[in-house]
């Protein structure tokens, strides 16, 4: 009998075991409270987590001390609110919303809690943060700002009201639940009076409309939402008066709040300078073939190189002696002989080298560098027609040393890593972008083919695959902007330039303001007007470099002058544009590249051709 009563004792034990407690990993994310001394309302928003959600059961508690009331925690649900608060679906692992109640005297504490079910004993407390707003003006003081906006034309009025809390947005309240009653009532047209610099709104300020209004016609309007439109129109007397005033009122725990509200028109602007002016023309090549002449290095590398640049004709010089100090400058001399013979046509010019050698030390290019800076330093600020740069396509990747080549000179090749992605060294002065990024022929990507390659990377590439696999350039396009006898020119860094070129200023006065609005979308490749606009600078006389456009009106109030010259920034002199085929797996594919910039790399954003489509620079 005894052993029967121990065993139903163990039983009995192991029915009441105790099973282990479940973290759902729950928290608040957001609590905050806010005391107004004008309104006697507190507002409370809240934002609560858990990774498992919460039950239906799942409860908002609320508790909190003043000098004469203690009220114990209480369920949201059975407190009466002030204003409207309409539900919020936060998802279903969320709570949250929002409660305003009324308080006649400042809190004490506050206190916000989370019960896991409402007739449990489990509780999840918030870290609260508390914030009393006591007595002053109202566009500071109470929990809404009432304002008005006109539409383009200044002739409607939308009345907006605004939230303002001490630690949480306008739109974060709004997206919490909270929702408050406006209605706008006696609207009239007039001056606008004195407004202290803390109210732009002028929400509440006796002083923002002038006794001498006028007037309007219509009836009141009213919303719970954020904005109303009132669907009157301005009169034709009204179009020379700045500001539309009425009577706001909201209401509070006290009951309806009336003050001032005030529309005031947007600025009547006008663009202080229209557009600048560049014709871009496509330049003529001068073609040049830089080899030894007394031996054969690379038949094959040679034939790409010219094939490359097309170069059916090219003026051909021997560098055989290339180490007599008088090469670079019996070069640059035949240079200038054939510019001053072709400069008879008109038109711009780039000169384009094909440079075939097996140097690896770097000193035939260091010497071919030191001849184009000879011909292009004196051509670079000189009128159409005049060379505007040159293309060197070299047997190995080259570092440009010298700054005003670096300006005037894009040198090539890219090595081509079959590896990787990342872009080397020669890359900074031969910027290779598709002009579709992603391109992808076979099994290359647009990176990984030899469209200008060193020797090395050429020859590696045809004993792997093929010629045609390595494919061949069907054009060149060098594109340029004229430049003007007026023209200036100013460097900026080590490679960009800004043209100043036909005396275009904006002439100014001392109590003139000026407003920069970016066209949008400036990265956007697409958005070629506001890549132009985004391209403009000036000259101030207080700093001798060129200034983005985006900053004169910062600078005009800052030290006002009476004119300033405009004038545009560019990456590099010229734009190469190519046109390559090559054919992988059967299929031919003809695609476009540029070599945009004198200085970039693969993760630099791409314009494409879009600064240099046309002419005008539209600001």
């Amino acid at each position: 009998m005894r052993r029967a009563s121990l065993l139903l004792a163990l039983v009995a034990l192991a029915a009441c075991q105790k099973v282990p407690l479940t973290d759902i990993y729950a928290g608040f994310t957001l609590a905050d409270a806010t005391w107004f001394a004008q309104e006697q309302t507190l507002f409370v928003f809240y934002r609560a987590e858990a990774e498992q959600g919460f039950g239906p059961e799942s409860q908002l508690e609320l508790s909190y001390l003043t000098d004469e009331l203690d009220v114990p925690w209480t369920p949201l649900a059975q407190l009466s609110p002030v204003h409207t608060h309409v539900p919020v679906d936060c998802g279903p692992n969320g709570r949250c919303g929002s409660i305003s109640l009324h308080v006649e005297k400042v809190p004490r504490r506050v206190w916000l809690q989370l019960r896991y079910h409402a007739d449990g004993e489990m509780t999840l407390p918030a870290e609260l943060s508390f914030h009393v707003v006591g007595e002053g003006p109202p566009h500071a003081h109470r929990s809404l700002v009432v304002y008005g906006v006109f539409d383009e034309t200044n002739t409607q009025v939308q009345w907006r009201a605004r939230h303002q809390f001490p630690a949480l947005r306008n739109e974060e309240a709004q997206e919490l639940g909270l929702r408050r009653f406006v209605r706008l009532s006696e609207p009239r047209y007039g001056e606008v009076g004195w407004l202290p610099e803390d109210n732009p709104y002028g929400y509440g300020s006796g002083s923002a409309c002038s006794g001498e209004s006028v007037p309007l016609d219509w009836p009141s309007v009213e919303t719970i939402e954020r904005a109303v439109f009132d669907t009157h129109a301005l009169p034709l007397a009204a179009s020379t008066f700045p500001a539309v005033c009425a009577r706001a009122t909201v209401t509070d725990a006290l009951g309806e709040f009336e003050t001032v509200a005030l529309a005031r028109k947007n600025p009547e602007a006008r663009p202080a300078f229209p557009a600048l002016h560049s014709p871009i023309h496509e330049s003529v090549t001068i073609g040049y073939l830089l080899k030894p002449c007394g031996r054969t290095i690379s038949d094959e590398h040679q034939e790409m190189q010219e094939q490359r640049l097309l170069l059916d004709e090219p003026i051909e010089i021997c560098i055989d002696a290339w180490s007599d100090p008088s090469v670079a400058g019996a070069f640059a001399a035949a240079v200038r002989a054939k510019i001053d013979e072709v400069r008879a046509q008109g038109k711009d010019m780039v000169l384009t080298v094909a440079l075939h050698h097996d140097d690896r030390s770097g000193q035939v290019g260091a010497i071919l560098e030191e001849a184009l800076q000879a011909v292009l330093e004196v051509e670079r600020d000189k009128s159409s027609p005049r060379v505007s740069g040159a293309f060197v396509f070299d047997s190995y990747g080259y570092e440009i040393t010298r700054p005003a080549v670096g300006r005037l000179v894009l040198w090539c090749p890219a090595r081509v890593d079959e590896e990787s992605e990342l872009p080397t060294t020669s890359m900074h002065s031969c910027p290779l972008q598709a002009d579709m990024p992603d391109l992808k022929l076979g099994p290359f990507r647009f990176n990984q083919l030899p469209i200008l390659p060193t020797r090395d990377n050429y020859l590696g590439f045809i004993d792997r695959y093929s010629r045609n696999q390595a494919g061949r350039m069907l054009e060149w396009h060098f594109l340029a902007p004229e430049r003007t006898p007026q023209s200036v020119n100013l460097p900026i860094g080590d490679f960009g330039v800004a043209t100043f070129f036909n005396n275009e200023l904006i002439s100014a006065q001392p109590s003139d303001a000026f407003s920069y609005c970016a066209s949008g979308g400036s990265d956007d490749p697409e958005n070629a007007e506001a890549m132009r606009a985004s391209v403009a600078v000036f000259r101030g006389a207080m700093v001798p470099d060129p200034i983005p456009l985006a900053m004169l009106p910062e600078y005009h109030r800052l030290a006002p002058q009476p004119s300033y010259p405009l004038g545009l920034a560019w990456d590099f002199p010229f734009l190469a544009r190519a046109k390559y085929v090559s054919s992988v797996a059967g299929a031919v594919t003809a695609f476009s590249f540029s070599i945009p910039f004198g200085i970039g790399d693969e993760a630099e954003s791409y314009y494409g051709t879009a600064l240099w489509d046309g002419g005008d620079f539209v600001l």
